[in-house]
């Protein structure tokens, strides 16, 4: 059972869990340069930060990151063509030939979908397409279009096949890659980072982090907000070599008839989640604590840290919709301070 805390509490988190960053007295002091990358990339802000001894290596490094997160980017969007688009014109044709690379993210999806019970599902742009965030004024969808949109929804549609590289979709069922191709980014972004000798770097895609090693000898922090009041902290986890994400409905929403509207929608019922206001995904994996966080926001705080429960390695802060938070088992209650 989750320990439950009201809003109006500062979280400390006590460093018992193997997923956060212990003191390590015998950090080495050695001096190194530090150098930073602030821009955007799929439509959120980025930021790389990266240590080590030569500053040219540094800024040489991060910019293969940033490449590297604007490939997948260009490989997994469906604002402009790509090639996700074109397996979706492709719907109802057979078996598609595509790249590695995708039939293996998308194979991972798929898997997440079957954990989540649906909770996660990439055919969510079936009928995510019904839903214009950026349209001035926005137009809520009709029910009787959301009905007839979700015939065309469901993980188990998809047929992949990881030897011939083919992914199979049925007419009028699309793919979309959003709830995890960040995550995935952040991944890729950082890997690049290591494979140019990099022991310390922070990649941060608007609320998609990924830590490695420290920063100067010390863990890298990272702050939870509320996803009501940006200024309000509700906790800070030290934290090295693991991912920390955050999905919430405050980053994309819109107010319309007295009802508020965000991006995050549900797969099973075509509407924005109502399970809770915010999660965040302590785990190894950025890819995977992406889509799980989108998970959480959709099944709420009871059935979403049952699932976190079960998983190895993985943590979670939830938020509902009263405004409670919910911590999983490996993330003990330190102290709380009122606001």
């Amino acid at each position: 059972m989750s320990r439950a805390l009201t809003c109006g509490a500062l979280l400390a988190l006590a460093l018992g869990s193997p997923l956060l960053a212990q003191e390590d007295p015998s950090a080495k002091q050695e001096r190194l340069e530090l150098r930073e990358h602030r821009g955007s990339v799929m439509g959120t802000s980025l930021q790389i930060t990266a240590l080590g001894p030569d500053a040219k290596v540094l800024e040489e490094a991060i910019a293969e990151a940033v490449a590297e997160l604007k490939r997948v980017e260009d490989k997994f969007t469906t604002w402009r063509p790509s090639e996700l688009t074109r397996l979706n014109d492709k719907a109802g044709e057979g078996p598609q030939t595509v790249s590695q690379e995708q039939v293996r993210l998308i194979a991972r999806a798929l898997k997440i979908g079957e954990l989540t019970k649906g909770a996660f599902d990439v055919t969510f742009k079936s009928f995510g397409r019904l839903w214009n965030f950026k349209a001035k004024p926005p137009v809520v969808p009709t029910p009787e279009q959301i009905k007839e949109a979700l015939q065309r929804v469901g993980y188990q549609k998809v047929k992949v096949d990881l030897k011939a590289n083919t992914v199979s979709l049925p007419k009028g069922t699309a793919i979309g890659l959003g709830g995890i191709a960040k995550g995935y980014g952040v991944d890729r972004a950082m890997r690049a980072l290591m494979k140019r000798g990099i022991k310390h770097a922070l990649v941060n895609a608007g609320g998609d982090l990924k830590a490695l090693g420290r920063k100067h000898g010390q863990a890298w922090e990272i702050a939870i907000k509320h996803p009501r009041e940006r200024e309000w902290v509700l906790a800070v986890l030290p934290v090295s070599n693991v991912c920390v994400v955050t999905s919430g409905d405050y980053e994309r929403f819109y107010e319309h008839e007295g009802k508020r509207y965000h991006h995050i929608l549900d797969p099973r019922t075509g509407y924005p989640s109502e399970g809770c206001m915010s999660a965040t995904i302590v785990a190894p994996d950025a890819a995977f604590a992406d889509a799980l966080a989108t998970a959480m926001c959709v099944l709420g705080p009871e059935e979403g840290l049952a699932i976190v429960e079960s998983l190895p390695r993985v943590e979670a802060i939830l938020v509902g919709l009263d405004g409670k938070v919910h911590l999983s088992k490996g993330l003990p209650r330190k102290s709380i301070q009122q606001r």
